[in-house]
């Protein structure tokens, strides 16, 4: 199962500033690798620290505003959260593809007859990653590699996975964008809206402004009541699946 790592968690630095400057529904996203020599963790335990290596690298090296990419995914099938879904990506190495593409990074690295393993794990993560760009973040359904803005070999080793469709999300309902909504505080996501809208589709009495407050609590409660769910007024992943059922 993939699981999502929200930037708190693996000890993100706070951005210099963020642009919404981009219209991904034009393209949709972009895959990329880390470099030309082996580099994915045997322990998921380096995993964090790689993403932090990254992000001191990207900032402190580059001059940018943040780490590059819009989320980064690891061979044991976690996605850490990068810049995440509405912001502009400084990634894809050209305006038209920062504009208009996000950018997954696959913490993979080599060369073509010395790669690091491809897991299924990994593979997944990625679909996930494309999926909830597409359900929350407005992508377009194209996939690419950075090899497609710029010359470079980047994505290496899974070049073939994009090439070849396989990293196309399955049918089915929007993926849980892995952030809790609770209130109080307000949450303000724009997964909120997703689910707010599914909700009203299915007849109940609530507003679609991506803030969850008091009465998307109150709806939730109320749904979660109403299908045998745990009722804590939060939407967590079980929330979320029943929504879509």
């Amino acid at each position: 199962m993939t699981v999502f790592v929200p930037r708190s968690e693996w000890g993100a630095r706070a951005p210099r500033n963020r642009s919404a400057n981009i219209t991904p529904g034009n393209g949709g996203t972009t895959v990329h690798h880390v470099g030309g020599s082996r580099t994915a963790q045997t322990d998921h335990g380096s995993c964090a620290g790689q993403v932090r290596g990254i992000q001191n690298h990207h900032m402190d090296g580059n001059g940018w505003a943040d780490i590059a990419y819009t989320y980064l995914v690891c061979v044991h099938g976690h996605v850490f959260e990068g810049r995440g879904p509405g912001v502009r990506t400084a990634a894809n190495g050209t305006d038209a593809g920062n504009q208009n593409w996000y950018a997954v990074c696959a913490l993979t690295g080599g060369s073509p007859s010395d790669y690091d393993p491809v897991t299924d794990r990994l593979l997944d993560a990625l679909r996930w990653s494309i999926g909830n760009l597409r359900d929350i973040g407005g992508a377009g359904h194209g996939i690419n590699r950075h090899a497609d803005h710029l010359p470079t070999s980047c994505p290496g080793g899974l070049s073939s996975h994009v090439l070849d469709g396989s990293l196309e999300p399955g049918a089915g309902p929007p993926a849980w964008p892995g952030v809790h909504f609770s209130h109080p505080p307000t949450t303000e996501h724009p997964g909120v809206r997703v689910w707010q809208s599914r909700l009203r589709d299915r007849g109940w009495s609530i507003g679609v402004d991506g803030r969850y407050g008091a009465r998307s609590r109150s709806v939730c409660e109320s749904f979660q009541t109403r299908h045998g769910l745990v009722v804590d007024g939060v939407v967590g992943p079980h929330t979320w699946e029943a929504a879509f059922a």
